[in-house]
This record gives C-alpha cells, structure tokens and sequence, in this order.
C-alpha cells in the first residue's frame, strides 16, 4: 500500500544487536552516547536495566570504549606502598 509519497507507513528499519550488561556498565553506555552527535550515536533503545538495542556497526567499538571506560574507574594499589 504504497503512495505517491513513498511508504504510506513510513517504516524505518535499523539492523541492531541486544546488548546484556550490569546496570553500571549500562549507565556507561548511557553516558558515551549522549555525548556523541545526531549519526555518531549508537543506542536505538533502552530497553530495561540491563537491556539495550545498538547499531551492528558500532559493536566492537563500543566493547573497546567500554574496557577503557570501566579500566579508568578500576583501582590499581601502588606498588610502593
């Protein structure tokens, strides 16, 4: 059923991958993704907690932003201590 106009639904699709993380590790992505710009954000959903949808392209990406992110935050003991 289409129009003159192109879909009469106007159905985007978006290929995406679930995402299954902690609540801290979500709220990272969270945060990573707001400070990026219109295309650059990966995120499509919030899904619940510990759910979310993201761009298939932006996968491994997202992996090594997160290790860096959650290595910043991990406490190292000084070894002359």
């Amino acid at each position: 059923m289409s129009s003159a106009y192109g879909d009469a639904y106007a159905v985007k699709i978006t290929s995406g991958v679930l995402v299954t993380c902690d609540s801290a590790a979500k709220q990272i992505l969270l945060h990573l993704d707001s400070s990026r710009d219109g295309p650059y954000k990966f995120m499509i959903r919030d899904v619940d907690e510990t759910h979310m949808i993201i761009k298939r392209e932006y996968v491994e990406e997202i992996k090594e932003l997160l290790q860096d992110e959650l290595e910043k935050n991990t406490y190292v003991q000084d070894p002359n201590l």
